[in-house]
């Protein structure tokens, strides 16, 4: 069998009647001004490599990390200023330039130092992503201090706007696959959850014919080819030509085999991954159509001996 799939080439039937795609899934969102300070490109700069460093923004499109980088302010303080209190309410999220930061746990009336931060260390994001209290004191150390802060509005406004928004493209875009279509609201909402971004240059290989089977793929700008070994000769065939829309590396997933086929990125190939431990999880009201799009691998596998 080869491990892809065409799945605008399948007619499924419409099997559930609570299709997510009939359904907006997102609230609708209120309009948030976001406050552009002046930087110089230094400052741009020396901002854009400490947020590289942080996965909170990893997931942020050139826009939205701009907006993190021009929204930032600069805080100085001095040897033994309190920068978080413990117990009090989230108010900014911190980036250190320069200097150092100890931090404390404070139980009872005892102090213990439980952690030191330095130059590019980020802290201050939990109590304004869990709107819970200030986990930890916060005390500058070894003379100035010098900070970029994030007021706690625009830090939630832009990575919730962005989260949001990436979950509509994902809804839209799986919405066109007939697979993807059948599924309920639930099912679909935790595999957007789930879904993981990936980029592959021009001849990459994404997975190799006889590797384990570790990740679901689905394309979603680009294209690859889909080659398999010859049982009589050394030589690869090009079985398939794997487009927007196509979904690969199932087989693998939902059988003991391992992967049927090499792909290879074609130009700049883009696609939304599955771990297996998720795809086995959500994907189960599904395996017997996958299972039954095995027949088409197999026939094609016989094409190639």
């Amino acid at each position: 069998s080869v491990d892809f799939l065409k799945p605008q080439h399948l007619d499924f039937p419409r099997l559930r009647r609570d299709s997510i795609c009939a359904e907006k899934m997102c609230p609708n969102k209120s309009h948030y001004e976001v406050t552009n300070i002046q930087k110089s490109e230094k400052e741009l700069a020396l901002l854009e490599k400490f947020l590289l460093n942080c996965v909170l923004f990893d997931h942020l499109d050139k826009k939205q990390f701009r907006a993190v980088q021009d929204s930032m302010f600069k805080m100085t303080k001095i040897e033994g200023d309190v920068i978080i209190k413990q117990g009090d309410d989230g108010d900014n999220y911190y980036v250190i330039e320069s200097g150092n930061v100890d931090v404390y746990k404070e139980v009872g009336e005892d102090s213990t130092l439980v952690n030191s931060y330095g130059t590019g260390d980020s802290f201050g994001e939990l109590a304004i992503m869990y709107n819970a209290p200030r986990a930890a004191t916060c005390i500058g150390r070894n003379g100035p201090v010098k900070l970029w802060a994030l007021d706690r509005v625009t830090f939630k406004a832009i990575l919730m706007k962005s989260a949001v928004e990436k979950r509509d493209q994902h809804r839209e875009f799986l919405c066109q696959i007939p697979i993807f279509a059948q599924m309920t609201e639930r099912e679909v909402l935790t595999i957007i959850d789930a879904l993981r971004e990936e980029s592959f240059s021009d001849g990459t290989v994404v997975f190799e014919e006889g590797a384990e089977g570790d990740k679901f793929y689905i394309i979603k700008q680009g294209g690859g080819i889909c080659t398999k070994k010859s049982l009589s000769s050394s030589k690869s065939t090009k079985v398939a030509h794997l487009a927007r829309g196509s979904y690969f590396g199932e087989v693998a997933l939902i059988t003991t085999k391992k992967r049927q086929a090499t792909v290879t990125a074609i130009g700049r190939l883009e696609c939304l991954s599955l771990d297996k431990r998720t795809f086995q999880r959500v994907m189960g009201p599904l395996s017997d159509i996958l299972s039954r799009n095995m027949e088409t691998y197999n026939k094609i596998q016989s094409a190639t001996k």
